[in-house]
C-alpha cells in the first residue's frame, strides 16, 4: 500500500463546509455517516465540539482526519474519531486525540469515554497506547453489523 505523507498538517475546527468530504473519510474508515443535517445541528449545540487535520496541498486544504466528542458534566465523550487509512501511523490521530482532550479540559472534565467495536484490533490498541483502559461493555452496540463494544475510560 502506499503511504501518502503531508506534513506539516494543522488541527482546526470542522464546519458545515467540511461535511460533504466527512463522508467519504467515513467510508473508507469503516465509520457510520450520520448525515450531514445531524452534523450540521451537533456543530450548533454548545456542548458539541468537531476539530479536523488538514494539509495543504499544491490545490487546495486536504482533509485527513476528524474528531466528533461533547463534554457533559465532567465527562468529554469521543463520539468518532477518523483518518484516512492513507494517512494513518503518521501521529494525525494523536494529534487529534490531544486536541479533543485539551478543549475536554478547557470544558472542566474529568474524564474521557468513548465506545469501540471489540472486533477493532487497531483502534484498541491505539486507545490503549493513549492511556485508555477498559471500563464496561455494551451488548449489540453497533449496526451493520450488529457488534458488542468495549467503554474505555481515561484520566483527563
Amino acid at each position: 500500500m502506499l503511504v501518502k505523507q503531508l506534513n506539516p498538517f494543522e488541527i482546526s475546527d470542522l464546519t458545515a463546509e467540511d461535511l460533504l468530504e466527512l463522508e467519504d473519510l467515513e467510508c473508507v474508515s469503516h465509520l457510520s455517516f450520520w448525515g450531514a443535517e445531524n452534523y450540521s445541528r451537533f456543530l450548533q449545540q454548545p456542548e458539541y465540539f468537531a476539530r479536523k487535520a488538514v494539509a495543504r496541498t499544491a490545490a487546495r486544504m486536504r482533509l485527513l482526519g476528524f474528531f466528533l466528542a461533547r463534554s457533559v458534566l465532567e465527562n468529554l465523550e469521543l463520539l468518532k474519531i477518523g483518518v484516512y487509512p492513507q494517512f494513518q501511523g503518521q501521529g494525525i490521530g494523536a494529534c487529534l486525540l490531544e486536541a479533543a482532550f485539551a478543549e475536554g479540559i478547557r470544558r472542566n472534565c474529568l474524564r474521557c469515554f468513548l465506545e469501540v467495536r471489540k472486533s477493532n484490533a487497531a483502534a484498541i490498541r491505539f486507545y490503549l497506547n493513549h492511556e485508555f483502559k477498559m471500563a464496561g461493555e455494551r451488548i449489540n452496540y453497533y449496526t451493520e453489523p450488529v457488534e458488542d463494544a468495549w467503554i474505555m475510560e481515561r484520566m483527563l
